[in-house]
């Protein structure tokens, strides 16, 4: 059947069958929006970014503000929320260059979901089949699936998710812990935007809630310093009291220096209290043996 005979065996409805994704059984309370497949990975789809509401030449994208409507019904009003699997057509050529997309098919499958937003993009968070995805999935969208999925409270669940990307709880507990204020605790850059709350041990790695919103397992870095570290590219050794930064003998020492990161650079950790650094000097152990290993290869 067509995709509005499929929605319309719902109960649902729409303002825009050519175009709409978007769709609602207003008795039902139930909003249904199709998950494309080019956004979506397993457990996780992007079905609505404000960034998609003007085109490339400036003008409002048809269907857009009903979609946008529709979320809203579940922000404000506690309507349900069901997503079906949308494939988009490949060989469609946009001449217009209003950058619509086309669907191919769609699939008569229903699943319920919970709504998740981060910044200015709504996900589908749930059990998305892989099979319907043309986008691979990382461990953080791995991680906020699991989530999800738990059975701790909505409050606690979207805590753990703001934790999960460096923002929230996490972050500021991050931040007080470590003493510093907003600043790379190696280059000391205080530009807000550059800096990211990074995992010493990973989330998925964790062994209670506990540890993932510790601040002691967080390092507040500069983003290109955080790619490093989480890659164990480099970690941080203790010598004495202090932490200085070990490379990997992959890295060009030159390169690094020009993006202030050099070997034996102290970690700015002094104003820590000294109970926090029992709990770092655990995480960042973990941290440095991995490092090694990866090193010995």
């Amino acid at each position: 059947m067509s995709r509005k005979q499929f929605m319309e065996s719902h109960g649902a409805t729409s303002k825009n069958w050519r175009w709409g994704w978007a769709f609602v059984n207003h008795d039902a309370e139930t909003v249904y929006f199709g998950a494309w497949d080019t956004w979506t990975s397993e457990g996780r789809s992007l079905i609505l970014s404000m960034d998609w509401e003007r085109n490339e030449n400036g003008r409002k994208q048809p269907a857009f503000s009903e979609a946008y409507e529709y979320i809203q019904l579940i922000e404000n009003n506690n309507y349900k929320l069901k997503t079906f699997p949308i494939i988009e057509d490949k060989d469609f050529v946009d001449e217009t260059g209003s950058g619509r997309a086309k669907i191919k098919r769609h699939v008569e499958e229903l699943t319920g979901m919970e709504l998740q937003k981060v910044n200015n993009h709504y996900y589908a968070v749930g059990n998305h089949q892989s099979v319907y995805s043309t986008r691979l999935q990382n461990q953080q969208t791995a991680d906020i699936a699991d989530i999800y999925q738990s059975n701790v409270g909505q409050t606690e669940k979207e805590s753990l998710v703001m934790s999960r990307i460096g923002q929230g709880k996490f972050r500021r507990n991050v931040i007080d812990i470590w003493g510093n204020g907003e600043s790379c605790a190696l280059t000391f850059t205080q530009i807000k935007e550059l800096l990211v709350a990074s995992h010493i041990v990973p989330w998925s790695k964790c062994e209670s809630n506990e540890q993932r919103i510790d601040g002691a397992n967080g390092i507040l870095l500069c983003a290109h310093v955080d790619k490093l570290f989480d890659r164990h590219k480099i970690s941080f050794f203790k010598q004495g009291n202090r932490y200085v930064t070990k490379l990997s003998k992959s890295l060009d020492a030159r390169t690094l220096k020009s993006l202030g990161i050099e070997s034996g650079t102290e970690l700015a950790i002094s104003r820590m209290h000294m109970n926090s650094q029992v709990r770092f000097d655990k995480y960042i152990s973990a941290h440095n043996e991995k490092f090694l290993t990866l090193e010995s290869e």
